[in-house]
């Protein structure tokens, strides 16, 4: 049943278009009960295995044949136990030129605390490499999660992709064009749910004829081109079909930022129309570019609605 739930409350009643509910019978009903839960849960603590010991696997290059290894390598993060971990993949932002797997602050002790499994990625930058190599990281860097699943107490059907700006969208395109995960023999389902952070290219050619400023259009055409094709092609709003099954995804957006709130509540409509999940979580009021340095810290609602959420899809 398609589904959208916004955080918080107080935001979800004044803070949102009507529009972002249509294509949805009783979303709206269903979200306050979603969003009450959610914060009943998200007050209790959520450390779990603080007392067991970090272990890390670091720079391991994640393809048979890399180009960089640097580039295609991946850090693993993790604390023994009894049970198999969900495993997040992290896929660092910076315009697709810019970035490093170390850019995760307290992500890896955040996550690794609460049952999970943490990996950043590197993964092939422009202008040295394509697009469509960046993606191909990523899937090569899901598929060494699949086979060291076994050697590292990994559960590779609850993987999460979670990405920063550029690597939310990243993220999205895989999540959503079944075509990539396929040359791995993969479905989009095979993916558990994706968490985007402050990410702005849902839909791109928006970004070239409607919502992007003069600096965004030309970042954008110096990644993208100037073809409408490849805009569309390269838009994971474009990728949403009917009959077409994605993950749930976790949207996390600057609420001030009005082109990136847009851009977010129309995919989130889109994906709720066609019977897909959604949760919209706005960052709080003056986070800004903060929001990833954020998540994971205590107290950061954010990150707190968020894990409400994971909880409850794994």
């Amino acid at each position: 049943m398609a589904s959208l739930f916004t955080f918080p409350l107080s935001f979800l009643i004044t803070g949102l278009p009507r529009r972002v509910f249509s294509g949805a019978s009783s979303v709206l009903a269903r979200t306050v009960s979603w969003c009450l839960y959610g914060l009943l849960i998200s007050s209790a603590p959520t450390v779990l295995a603080a007392d067991a010991v970090l272990q890390t696997l670091l720079d391991q290059v994640y393809t048979a044949e890399p180009q960089d290894q640097a580039l295609q390598s991946l850090d693993l993060y993790w604390k023994e136990g009894t049970e198999k971990k969900p495993v997040i993949l992290y896929i660092h932002g910076g315009g697709w030129v810019f970035g490093d797997k170390n850019e995760v602050l307290q992500k890896p002790d955040f996550f690794t605390d609460n049952d999970f499994a943490f990996v950043s990625m590197n993964y092939r930058l422009r202008w040295d490499y394509t697009l469509y190599d960046q993606l191909e990281d990523v899937v090569s860097a899901i598929g060494w999660i699949r086979d060291h699943s076994e050697s590292h107490g990994l559960d590779s059907r609850r993987i999460i992709l979670m990405g920063h700006g550029a690597g939310g969208h990243l993220a999205s395109l895989i999540a959503t064009d079944p075509g990539y995960l396929a040359t791995a023999n993969l479905k989009t389902t095979d993916i558990k749910a994706v968490v985007t952070i402050d990410t702005f290219s849902f839909d791109i050619p928006r970004v070239m004829t409607e919502l992007g400023n003069f600096l965004q259009r030309r970042q954008h055409e110096l990644i993208f081109g100037d073809s409408d094709k490849i805009w569309q092609a390269s838009s994971p709003i474009t990728h949403l079909k009917s009959g077409r099954k994605v993950p749930l995804f976790v949207l996390i957006y600057p609420v001030e930022n009005v082109e990136t709130s847009l851009q977010t509540q129309a995919f989130a409509r889109d994906l709720v129309k066609l019977g897909n999940t959604a949760i919209m979580i706005p960052g709080p009021e003056g986070a800004g570019s903060t929001l990833d340095a954020n998540l994971g810290k205590p107290n950061d609602p954010a990150t707190r609605a968020m894990m409400t959420f994971l909880r409850v899809a794994l």
